[in-house]
């Protein structure tokens, strides 16, 4: 794993609200976030894709308010989930590379101070 990485700080892109149950539910909008779209989505009755996240993921994209470095995310994990969550680096990692791919986070270096 690359340690360099744990330096990064994600942060959310997207609103998102908790469910009854506590877990996350992201809410991206389903034509974008242009001029266009959110006129077009104000005409409709259900605006936004719901994403339903799991107890990692909802531990996750908490932690992610772009102050909170991955290595924090990951003890977070490891104090929440113990050993059933290892390889919790390696999880992370794959996780906050999905979120980045779909626009939902951003990813701001710590030595940077810059989006990456």
């Amino acid at each position: 794993m690359n340690r360099n990485l744990l330096g990064f700080r994600p942060r959310r892109s997207l609103r998102w609200r908790e469910d009854k149950q506590g877990k996350v539910v992201v809410l991206r909008p389903k034509l974008g976030d242009g001029r266009v779209g959110r006129w077009i989505s104000r005409q409709l009755q259900n605006p936004f894709y719901r994403i339903r996240l799991d107890d990692v993921g909802t531990l996750v994209w908490q932690c992610c308010d772009g102050q909170t470095r991955l290595t924090d995310i990951v003890t977070r994990m490891r104090q929440r989930f113990g050993v059933e969550i290892e390889p919790a680096e390696e999880r992370l990692f794959y996780f906050i590379g999905q979120l980045y791919r779909a626009k939902l986070i951003s990813i701001e270096d710590e030595e940077k101070e810059s989006s990456v």
